[in-house]
């Protein structure tokens, strides 16, 4: 794998180089970033290859402050609060259906009833108001520590520790809601007081 240190040299050294070893590196992090928090491929895209784009630039004012993913996921945050700014509240499009992630489990039919706790899990998450969601991203499906989450943001550690809290509730709140209802989900762990 290739060290961190080298990418920054390559970027400044050899700017092509530099790119391809940054891509490598980071590539599939950031777009498995984005996608959970744009929902949408050519968004996701778009939004990695500038947060790619501007690393490869601003290599030089990288200061060492944080790590650095956690400098790229900064930018990319940014990115995505500008776009938001920009177009408004409904410049993400969300797809009705969320992708399918790959379940390993021991027989069919838990298989079956983890998969759609996990689809009930994403489409909470995805309810969430933007910046929840990004923390949520960043903390649970990107194993980003609350400081480094805190520093990407440029909020306080107590608002990101906040903000999952928040996060945490409004999660199992949705959760519940469709679990009381009359939803398929009904049966499910996640109704049963289990906790996810």
């Amino acid at each position: 794998m290739t060290d961190d240190n080298e990418i920054l040299q390559e970027l400044k050294k050899r700017p092509e180089e530099g790119a391809r070893l940054l891509v490598g590196a980071y590539g599939r992090r950031l777009y498995a970033a984005a996608m959970r928090m744009c929902r949408n491929e050519t968004d996701a895209e778009d939004l990695v290859a500038r947060t790619l784009a501007r690393v490869a630039q601003c290599a030089d004012s990288f200061k060492g402050e944080s790590g650095f993913f956690t400098w790229q996921c900064s930018i990319m945050a940014n990115f995505l609060k500008m776009d938001l700014r920009r177009k408004g509240a409904n410049a993400l499009v969300f797809p009705e259906k969320l992708p399918e992630m790959a379940d390993e489990r021991p027989s069919p039919a838990e298989s079956a009833e983890c998969a759609d706790d996990a689809r009930e899990v994403r489409a909470a998450v995805a309810a969430l108001p933007l910046r929840l969601r990004i923390t949520v991203e960043f903390f649970y499906f990107g194993g980003m520590p609350v400081p480094s989450i805190a520093k990407s943001l440029g909020e306080p550690e107590g608002t990101v520790y906040y903000w999952l809290h928040e996060a945490k509730k409004a999660i199992r709140e949705k959760i519940l809601e469709r679990c009381q209802g009359n939803s398929p989900f009904a049966h499910q762990n996640l109704c049963r007081g289990k906790k996810p």
